[in-house]
């Protein structure tokens, strides 16, 4: 396997963990269910979520980082000779949905964990006491999100290699200079002299 398949697998696996390790985030997150009132002051159980939250914004931010650092600095490449193709375009437009979804995804899962592991979180209204719990569909949020940014990002790698590759392959154009060619006609031996007019040189 070439070393762009390994790098976008590598990105796609570590996609697919960032992803997973959410999704068990959401399933494992405390629920207003599990949460017990004692002396005044709610108790909540441990739960993974913390640790999977963290494991999944991990992933992410590997993946996120291989993809950087193979393509380079994306600016730069806009002073190529193919700067305005349409795959120059594509890779922007993967670029940077692949960076908006990324932080999102960063934001939601890193604030998940912080939410999910409060302790003795109570609040007082009309003279009851309630118990905060993450709202449901958080840490799935930010697991589709990741996912997404993975895929986005795999493109975008796609997409200037790609372009790299066309514009190597590309014929080179006639940079112009002398051009030399044959001539139509084959040029007299200017050493050979006709023997009538040798022989007119002679008499005179």
């Amino acid at each position: 396997m070439e070393k762009k398949g390994i790098l976008c697998f590598v990105v796609a696996l570590l996609g697919i963990i960032s992803a997973g390790a959410g999704f068990a985030a959401e399933v494992t997150r405390v629920k207003a269910s599990q949460v017990t009132l004692e002396l005044g002051e709610c108790v909540y159980p441990r739960s993974p979520a913390l640790v999977l939250s963290l494991i999944s914004a991990a992933t992410l931010l590997m993946g996120q980082i291989i993809i950087n650092f193979s393509t380079g600095c994306f600016c730069c490449k806009r002073n190529n000779a193919q700067s305005h193709s349409s795959n120059w375009t594509k890779a922007l437009c993967f670029y940077i949905v692949s960076w908006i979804t990324f932080m999102t995804a960063i934001g939601l899962l890193l604030t998940g964990a912080a939410l999910n592991d409060r302790r003795g979180e109570q609040v007082y209204k009309d003279g009851g006491i309630y118990c905060y719990v993450i709202k449901p569909g958080v840490f799935a949020v930010g697991a589709v999100l990741s996912a997404l940014s993975s895929i986005f990002g795999v493109f975008y790698y796609q997409t200037l290699n790609s372009k790299a590759k066309d514009a190597s392959n590309a014929p080179i154009p006639n940079q112009g200079g002398i051009v030399t060619a044959q001539p139509q006609f084959p040029s007299e031996n200017p050493g050979f002299v006709n023997g009538d007019a040798y022989n007119k040189r002679q008499f005179n």
